[in-house]
């Protein structure tokens, strides 16, 4: 996946997502981590 093809904004969730699944020791980002960075996101 070519992150550089995503809106700022999206660059920023799907970086937020990885973050959180690596804070709950989990191998891979799921559409929950993804949801959840997504509702916190300003803007």
């Amino acid at each position: 996946m070519r992150i550089d093809k995503f809106t700022q904004k999206g660059q920023e969730a799907i970086l937020e997502a990885q973050h959180l699944a690596e804070s709950y020791n989990h191998p891979a980002i799921e559409p929950e981590h993804l949801l959840k960075a997504l509702i916190v996101q300003e803007g």
